[in-house]
């Protein structure tokens, strides 16, 4: 009797053991945040069909040198750094465009605009202003919403008054806390990627 109960003891310890060791060898799934090299707005003016360009390296990468979104026969490059300036007219509304890059490898540069679109749900861009009065930024009708309605922003109309100027940051949110806010800890979540320019409107 006792002997049957050690035996069957030591059968229960060894299939445990062995439960355990299979859940040792099997990876832990985690969220893998994308890669961003780049970051690229397309400023086109309603009415016109050329479009401005402009480009910022994401800290800590080199810029390779290879085309971004779109033909370069319809739009301006302008290569941005911490100093890139955004020119509108006044009275005006421009359709403008925001894309994604991750260029590490120059023979194979991947357009993460795609995968943040596939995954509406855990992300979002923001842009916030400061000291820009008679300056808006909306959702375009032809943006991306989630499953939940809520523009992602990466399509935006920006509409201009009188003449001005400021400072605008542009945020790629994941896994936001809320869609919706005038200030940038109002979304939560992590800043994927940031970028930073300057508005002028004459």
């Amino acid at each position: 009797m006792l002997k049957n109960i050690y035996t069957n003891t030591l059968l229960i310890i060894s299939a445990f053991l062995l439960v355990i060791s299979c859940d040792k060898g099997e990876p832990v799934v985690v969220h893998e945040h994308e890669v961003f090299t780049r970051v690229v707005l397309e400023v086109k003016k309603d009415g016109e069909t050329n479009f401005k360009k402009y480009t910022f390296e994401v800290e800590g990468h080199d810029d390779h040198g290879h085309d971004d979104h779109g033909d370069d026969d319809h739009g301006d490059d302008d290569h941005g750094d911490e100093h890139t300036e955004v020119e509108l007219d006044t009275n005006s509304t421009y359709h403008v465009s925001i894309f994604f890059y991750n260029d590490s490898d120059p023979d194979n540069i991947e357009d993460v605009t795609l995968e943040i679109i596939e995954e509406a749900d855990v992300h979002q861009v923001f842009y916030e202003m400061t000291e820009i009065s008679g300056f808006s930024i909306a959702a375009a009708s032809d943006d991306t919403n989630d499953s939940n309605g809520n523009p992602l922003f990466l399509k935006t109309s920006w509409t201009t008054a009188s003449e001005t100027s400021g400072d605008v940051m542009a945020y790629l949110i994941h896994e936001p806390s809320s869609k919706t806010g005038s200030a940038r800890a109002d979304f939560g979540g992590a800043t994927d990627v940031e970028i930073e320019f300057e508005v002028h409107i004459e």
